[in-house]
């Protein structure tokens, strides 16, 4: 049987490192895989390096959309797709929601939608989204919690709060579009929201 494709997203400061952890802890590695976007292949890595830590210098606007959408692209094509189709599931640490509420709605390119969308179809193809879980946090929330742990902030983090406002809504619009997608006030406590993950992803195994 296909495996299932189920993907964690939020804002900043939301946890999905930690629920993910979880989950691996919980379902251990012999029928999962865990990955993330970007950063899930060998070209992902060095694409991760080039868009969250500008290693190779500033990438303009245009650019970044186009790289995060090779990332996405080289990601289904050697990860997602062949581990589905081996009857396992995957757990990735963002994928295409993000994409729109980032790259779209977080920096205002709302010109290239109609075009990203129909390349985005194309990209996911044959691996439809199983279950999309959005962890919702407000800004203040995910922004404090990351300065008490001290991180260093990233190019996505480093966005303007206004930025953020509109990804968060972004990332509860598009849910309302997805019947299948669970939305998880990430304000609680870890083990309340970790109660309702787990759930979540039992749903649908």
């Amino acid at each position: 049987m296909k495996g299932k494709y189920i993907v964690i997203e939020g804002g900043e400061g939301a946890g999905k490192d930690t629920h993910i952890e979880r989950l691996r802890k919980e379902f251990g590695d012999k029928q999962f895989v865990y990955t993330r976007e970007p950063g899930g292949t060998e070209l992902g890595k060095a694409l991760r390096g080039m868009l969250l830590h500008n290693t190779h210098g500033e990438v303009k606007l245009p650019a970044e959309l186009l790289l995060f959408l090779a990332d996405r692209a080289q990601h289904v094509e050697e990860l997602i797709k062949p581990a589905l189709a081996q009857g396992k599931h995957v757990i990735s640490n963002r994928s295409w929601v993000s994409f729109l509420a980032y790259q779209i709605h977080g920096r205002g390119q709302y010109d290239w939608e109609p075009v990203v969308v129909e390349v985005l179809k194309k990209i996911f193809e044959g691996c439809p989204t199983d279950l999309p879980i959005i962890l919702d946090v407000p800004y203040e929330v995910g922004h404090e919690r990351m300065v008490n742990m001290g991180k260093l902030f990233d190019t996505m983090e480093n966005m303007p709060r206004e930025s953020h406002e509109r990804i968060r809504q972004a990332f509860l619009h598009l849910a309302k579009e997805l019947p299948q997608a669970r939305v998880i006030d990430a304000s609680r406590s870890v083990e309340e929201v970790w109660t309702d993950v787990k759930a979540a992803v039992q749903s649908v195994l």
